[in-house]
């Protein structure tokens, strides 16, 4: 047998696959079957995304929800869910409850509801223990969502800095009980900059207005946010901190390359952010995938609620099973195959193509499981 690298093999898979398409007739082998339909590990823990079984004011239960993400992952060879931040002690607890029966294929972290700054003047020294009790009720983890940083007021008016010193307890209690602290920081350059035709996230914007922070007047820089978020990373060394979303440096991956070097406790999700990943040249990002096999997670920001899903990005409505398949599919070509020029799969977030990366089955290992199975320690869970 001829000893093939991993890259060799796949690059060869593919053209398998292109000389079907074009009519020839091949012979597969079942390590060779269709890289862009299934993730070689077989089994795969999405470190980011949403599951919103419930409705508000008051609270509903909606377990149908909850069973319709299971399906979505059985059909998809997601074995497990980080369900990435549930905001307020009202609704966290009773979500928590509602998924204890699938404690070993969903998770939720805890997310604090920053309009209790201005309502109880005792909430940062609270806050400590809030987390606490989360996290022993069976919390993965504290998610700061991107209010933080950007919108969430202190009790003067002013914006809450990230790097805040009163959220100092709050960080420190992390490293005291051992647990995960996930950061959405920002948001992609083109939020920051003019909402107007130019802007290549143009659709999306406009599907969502109130994500755009060009305005100066009302929102700080987006590097300025970024720093904040980095002191506190800095500030404790101890903690393991999760940068959603390629830590918001998708665009720049030489910038978030700096970041791991500067911060060996900084990890990374990669949801939501293929498109910009794939944009760049393929040897370069299968040279940093390489490098930090380490600190990078798979995730999709698939979110499931009321109304429908979202598939990463995009309208939420409801999807077929082959649309669903095609969204997860998308992921696994460009990690593991070096197809070139094919749909990323959320085209509103900007309409160009990609190239796949073809990862060395080691790294996908690492990648697609091993990394959120011990930065979550989900063996406690029985996830396996």
């Amino acid at each position: 047998m001829i000893d093939m690298t991993r890259r060799t093999f796949l690059s060869a898979a593919a053209g398998t696959v292109a000389a079907g398409m074009t009519g020839c007739t091949t012979t597969e082998s079942p390590e060779s079957a269709d890289l862009s339909k299934r993730p070689v590990t077989g089994k795969v823990i999405d470190a980011h995304m949403h599951v919103r079984p419930y409705k508000r004011n008051p609270f509903v239960p909606l377990p149908e929800i909850v069973e319709h993400c299971i399906a979505v992952q059985d059909d998809n060879y997601i074995r497990y869910g980080v369900n990435i931040g549930i905001t307020g002690d009202d609704v966290f607890y009773p979500v928590h409850e509602m998924l204890a029966p699938y404690r070993d294929r969903l998770g939720t972290m805890y997310a604090f509801d920053w309009s209790l700054i201005r309502s109880d003047p005792s909430f940062f020294d609270k806050a400590p223990d809030m987390l606490e009790k989360a996290v022993e009720a069976g919390a993965l983890g504290l998610k700061c969502f991107k209010d933080l940083g950007l919108t969430v007021r202190d009790r003067d008016g002013s914006l809450l800095r990230i790097d805040d010193e009163r959220l100092n307890p709050v960080w420190e209690r992390a490293e005291r009980i051992g647990t995960v602290v996930a950061f959405h920081v920002t948001d992609p350059v083109a939020f920051f900059a003019p909402w107007n035709a130019e802007n290549e996230r143009w659709e999306e914007l406009e599907l969502h207005p109130e994500w755009s922070f060009a305005d100066r007047s009302k929102f700080p820089e987006r590097e300025s946010v970024l720093i904040q978020r980095d002191n506190v990373v800095k500030r404790f060394p101890n903690v393991p901190f999760q940068g959603c979303h390629v830590a918001n440096n998708s665009e720049d991956i030489d910038a978030i390359a700096r970041r791991f070097d500067e911060m060996p406790n900084l990890y990374a999700d990669i949801s939501a952010r293929l498109g910009e990943l794939g944009r760049h040249p393929a040897d370069k990002g299968h040279a940093f995938f390489t490098k930090y096999q380490d600190r990078l997670m798979f995730g999709t920001d698939h979110y499931f609620s009321t109304n429908g899903d979202v598939q990463g990005a995009g309208p939420m409505r409801a999807f077929s099973r082959e649309e669903d398949r095609t969204f997860y599919g998308t992921h696994w070509r460009y990690l593991q195959t070096n197809d070139t020029d094919f749909d990323h799969p959320t085209p509103i977030q900007g309409r160009w193509r990609i190239d796949g990366i073809g990862l060395d089955a080691g790294v996908l290992e690492k990648v697609l499981w091993k990394n959120a199975h011990r930065l979550y320690r989900l063996e406690r869970f029985g996830v396996s």
